[in-house]
Parts: structure tokens; C-alpha cells; sequence
């Protein structure tokens, strides 16, 4: 008889642990910061990984893939539910100190902490819409109509900016491009003889690829309706491309 009311007590603090654990509520600040997902399940499959933000009782969701850079800002963090407005749409999870999933109607992302804290949410906010704006006049179909390169080191140096490797970008030539078309996940660039296409992510005035080990990084930006793109090789050689927008 002691044994079982020593088991039946034993079960009912156990279960008292367990529903205290469930209920266990986590203070926003617990969250500040950047999150990075290492899974991610969304019919959404344009992108294969989010940042979240968390600041002061709000949470925001980013990409630097897919269609949409920004997916949700002003999230409300209450009772470890995401609300817009006065709609839950996730659930959060805190597996502990550093990691936390988050589900939803056909979502379900697992997080880690960043070690690294590049950005506040404010900040990601604002690159993220940025880009989104910038990204909708790079889309599209552009024809190169200048070409010019130049020494920034030294203007008067003819000699090195003749030399090969200071015209070429992941194998393409700079001064062979004839056109560049700009999807929402992808870069083309054409030449007489070939095309060569790349996935890459932007920011509000770079766009960044990865050819073999190498992530290249090219500046952007518009002038008279005309796109500009400036690369810069490794002895200041900058190589700089006009184009006019063909559709």
C-alpha cells in the first residue's frame, strides 16, 4: 500500500513537471536577435532558408531567396504564437537556449541562434525592402551598349587592364557581354558564343553569385533608365557595362 501511494505521488509530481514545462513562458528579449533556419518545409519552395528576427515583442521573416526578400514584418511574439494583426500564423518551440522550430498551416522551419549578429530587425527590414524594389527594375531583358574599363590605382596604366585576367568574371569576359537577363532566382549572361547562367541573391545595390568555389560580387545601379554594372578585380581594375532594357 506505501509502495503504490509513493508511485501514485510519484506520477502526480511528474505529471506537475510536465504541464509546468508545457506552460513555460519565455520573456521576448529571450529571443533578440537573428535567427537562421537549417530546415525548412513551405509550400512555398522558391527558397531553401529564412532569417528571423526578433526586437522588443515583434519578429520579422526574410529570405535573400525567392521571390519575396521580405515574407512578414510586424509579427507580434505573445504566448510563443506569431500574430499578424490579431491572427496567430506560427507556433514557436523552444528546444533550448539556442535553437527554436516555428509551425504553421503547412509550414515548419527548425532555427538556430546566429552566432553572429549582423543585423537588428529594423536593419534587415529595411535592406530586405529595399532590395525587393531595386530587384523589380533589374528584371527583365538587357542589351550592353558601353563597355569601359579603367585602372583605378593608376589611370595612365594601360598594360594591366589589357591583361586577360582583368576582363574576366567567373570565366566570362567583360568586355564580350552582349546582354544579361535577370530573373527572380537567376542571371544570364550573354556573349556572342555563349550563355552562361548563374543563381544569385541581391542586396540594394550588389548582386552576388557563386561560380564553382568562387562567390563573385558585382555593384548595380540605374542612371537615365540605363542599368550599370561595375566589377572590380583583384588590382583595382574596374570593368564597367551599360545597358538599355530590352523588355
Amino acid at each position: 500500500m506505501l509502495l503504490q501511494k509513493i508511485q501514485t505521488g510519484a506520477l502526480l509530481i511528474l505529471s506537475a513537471l510536465i504541464i509546468v514545462g508545457c506552460s513555460k513562458t519565455y520573456d521576448p528579449s529571450f529571443f533578440k536577435g537573428e535567427w537562421l533556419s537549417d530546415s525548412l518545409v513551405t509550400k512555398e519552395n522558391d527558397h531553401w532558408r529564412e532569417f528571423l528576427y526578433f526586437d522588443n515583442g515583434y519578429a520579422a521573416r526574410t529570405t535573400v531567396w525567392g521571390r519575396q526578400y521580405l515574407l512578414n514584418k510586424n509579427l507580434k511574439v505573445k504566448d510563443l504564437q506569431l500574430y499578424e494583426r490579431d491572427k496567430a500564423l506560427f507556433r514557436i518551440k523552444v528546444i533550448d537556449s539556442n535553437k527554436i522550430t516555428v509551425e504553421g498551416k503547412d509550414y515548419y522551419g527548425s532555427f538556430r541562434r546566429s552566432n553572429y549578429q549582423p543585423d537588428e530587425m529594423r536593419t534587415a527590414v529595411t535592406i530586405a525592402e529595399k532590395t525587393e524594389s531595386q530587384r523589380k527594375k533589374l528584371l527583365g531583358q538587357w542589351k550592353a551598349i558601353n563597355f569601359s574599363i579603367v585602372s583605378l590605382q593608376d589611370p595612365k596604366d594601360t598594360f594591366t587592364i589589357h591583361l586577360p585576367e582583368h576582363r574576366n568574371i567567373a570565366v566570362i569576359s567583360t568586355d564580350k557581354i552582349t546582354a544579361v537577363n535577370v530573373g527572380y532566382n537567376q542571371l544570364s549572361f550573354h556573349t556572342n558564343n555563349h550563355i552562361r547562367s548563374f543563381e544569385y541573391n541581391a542586396e540594394p545595390d550588389k548582386i552576388n553569385f557563386i561560380s564553382g568555389d568562387v562567390i563573385f560580387s558585382l555593384k548595380y545601379y540605374f542612371q537615365n533608365e540605363r542599368l550599370i554594372i561595375e566589377y572590380r578585380t583583384f588590382r583595382n581594375i574596374l570593368n564597367s557595362v551599360t545597358f538599355e532594357k530590352v523588355r
